[in-house]
């Protein structure tokens, strides 16, 4: 069987979706630690100590959040009321905490908790999620750091499920990693609770009744100030203990093209301001990657059928094995490239799905990804005629063409 290569350059207008200029040199951040991490490849495109162990304060809640949409997953409903005892009010929770105002005897829906949780960042909300779905908050900590274990986070680790504690330990690496992992299992909760801008508690129905405390509703802002600020952010969460400092990490899309950027580390500044530049910070990442980087799906290659030989047809089909994205710098893109090797013929009989070349994707640095090429279908042997003419047909190639 012969074999020949094909090398296809794809159309030169998809080097011009990025300017061709030179990849710019990464932002010099304030942050202890940071990366930008690709959602569609995983590929790390910025870092800055991405290893080193940070506690994650508050940004320990995306792990009880997963936990919390699991728990809907497996039959809970949205609607169902979360009783609120003293390990999930405000009042059991340090000072200083972050809160989404519970009381002892309020009665709210699991999806109000978690909102709340996600936007206004609230402790209380996540001891009330914990003791809902696990009974005590210790069991439901085991079942965190099962669960990142589970995924293969091996620098993830947690004692409580709000982030309080600094013993509650992430790297940046790990954490951008489980941000994309909760992205793509629950992708409605950017829109559910994460691009949430404000929320008021309590609600008319959790308010206490005559004679008891008299709790005013309050209206928090999301604390991820890049909501609305810059093009595409929809999540994710953010978080500041004394031991750790300031905190953030950020999603944003744009066309295909979705970036995490964490943000951990930040110390030694005032409290408002530490808040305004992990924010900043978080954004210039992120458009630095946008301005760098775009994600492209290249079209899978049209295949010609390729002839058979001593088949029952006279031709097969053959397809590629795989969905090719890749997420490339603007430099990248001027060497972008598809090769195709492909048999000009085959032989009868091959199994449906039978390996017989393959699509490789490269740039000047090398093959990004190959995908196989797979027959269509089984090709069955032909009747002994047909063999027979073959095979008189190959063997007189063989001595003609020696």
């Amino acid at each position: 069987m012969s074999i020949f290569k094909r090398l296809l350059l794809f159309p030169l207008f998809i080097i011009f979706l990025l300017p061709l200029r030179a990849l710019e040199k990464g932002p010099e951040l304030v942050a202890e630690s940071a990366v930008l991490y690709d959602f569609s490849t995983g590929r790390i495109l910025f870092d800055k100590n991405g290893e080193v162990s940070i506690p994650p304060a508050s940004m320990t809640k995306l792990v009880t959040l997963y936990l919390g949409w699991q728990y809907l997953q497996k039959g809970g409903s949205p609607d169902e009321p979360v009783e609120i005892t003293s390990t999930g009010s405000s009042f059991s929770r340090p000072p200083g905490s972050s809160l989404m105002l519970l009381e002892e005897g309020q009665n709210v829906s699991f999806l109000r908790v978690m909102t709340g949780l996600a936007v206004a960042s609230g402790n209380d909300a996540a001891y009330a999620l914990a003791e809902h779905i696990s009974g005590k908050p210790e069991v439901f900590v085991d079942r965190m750091n099962a669960l990142v274990s589970s995924l293969g986070y091996k620098n993830m680790h947690f004692v409580d499920p709000d982030g309080w504690s600094a013993e509650n330990r992430v790297t940046a690496l790990d954490y951008a990693g489980f941000s994309a992992d909760y992205i793509k299992a629950f992708p409605d909760a950017l829109k559910e609770v994460h691009s949430v801008k404000t929320f008021v508690y309590p609600e008319a129905a959790n308010l206490p009744a005559v004679g008891a405390r008299i709790v005013t509703p309050r209206e928090k802002d999301n604390t991820n100030k890049l909501l609305g600020r810059v093009e595409g952010v929809d999540g994710l969460k953010t978080g500041y203990i004394d031991e750790s400092g300031f905190n953030f990490t950020a999603t944003a899309k744009r066309g295909i093209t979705r970036f995490i950027a964490v943000i951990m580390g930040i110390k030694d500044v005032p409290y408002l301001q530490g808040i305004e530049l992990r924010a900043d910070e978080a954004a210039e990442l992120l458009e630095y990657g946008f301005r760098n980087y775009k994600t492209i799906d290249p079209d899978a290659p049209q295949l010609e059928p390729v002839f058979l030989w001593e088949g029952k047809a006279d031709e097969i089909a053959v397809n590629m094995i795989g969905d090719p994205i890749f997420t490339l710098s603007v430099d990248e893109m001027t060497s972008f490239s598809r090769e195709i090797d492909i048999p000009a013929e085959l032989t009868a009989p091959l199994p449906e799905g039978a390996v017989v070349g393959e699509v490789r994707y490269r740039t000047a640095d090398g093959v990004l990804a190959s995908f196989p090429l797979v027959t269509d279908g089984a090709a069955e042997k032909g009747n002994i005629f047909k063999v027979l003419w073959h095979r008189t047909v190959k063997l007189y190639r063989r001595l003609t063409n020696p």
